[in-house]
């Protein structure tokens, strides 16, 4: 257990992150009419911030439901890749060990397994857990006082999330990478009224530049 603690140790500035965004989510559902229930059961499994923000996107515009589930899939599609690189890492785990890991596997999950060094499955449940139950609460905080957030508060939100990471990500050792995390905050906040694919963009621009930061290291 001690390797789970370890883990979720190691995602803290990710589930920091996490809390405001999710909190957004439950604000905007609910002010779409979505019950606290249903969003919070999105949360639970589907569990994928851009695709949940774009199902909001699609009930706010009425589209039939087949739409939003096929683009929900479509965002989602970047999980096969990351899958694939994260097999290093957990082929040498059972098969239900691999389908936790698998549903917790987001876009910071992902970062933070990938530039860790290879540890017992216990840790990166420790990294996933946190997390997803981050996500979770954060969703269910959102719906109760939704109406009460300030519009700047759901703009902040997403910026708040890639800070976390890319700190998270470097901890003490900032030296040359300082621009790093310059890189990282300018994009997050030139490309915020980008909207959908300035949600998407940051999280891939975020998500590769944390994790070629062992790379960069080595220059």
């Amino acid at each position: 257990m001690q390797e789970f603690f370890k883990g979720i140790h190691r995602a803290l500035g990710v589930g920091v992150g996490y809390f405001p965004v999710a909190m957004s989510f439950g604000a905007l559902a609910t002010g779409l009419g979505i019950s606290t229930s249903a969003a919070v059961t999105m949360s639970v499994w589907v569990y994928a911030g851009a695709a949940q923000f774009a199902a909001l996107e699609g009930v706010k515009q009425d589209l039939f439901w087949v739409s939003i589930v096929l683009t929900m899939l479509l965002i989602n599609l970047r999980h096969i890749p990351m899958s694939l690189a994260s097999n290093r890492i957990f082929n040498s785990f059972g098969l239900g060990q691999q389908l936790f890991l698998a549903h917790g596997l987001t876009d910071e999950a992902f970062a933070l397994d990938i530039t860790s060094k290879v540890r017992s499955h216990f840790y990166y449940f420790g990294i996933h857990t946190l997390c997803w139950l981050s996500w979770i609460s954060g969703t269910w905080l959102g719906c109760q006082i939704g109406a009460k957030l300030p519009v700047q508060w759901l703009s902040f939100a997403l910026p708040s999330l890639f800070i976390c990471l890319l700190v998270d990500s470097i901890g003490d050792r900032l030296g040359r990478e300082w621009w790093v995390v310059a890189i990282g905050v300018g994009l997050v906040l030139v490309i915020q009224g980008w909207g959908t694919v300035g949600f998407l963009l940051s999280i891939l621009g975020v998500t590769v530049m944390a994790a070629l930061l062992p790379r960069i290291r080595e220059w």
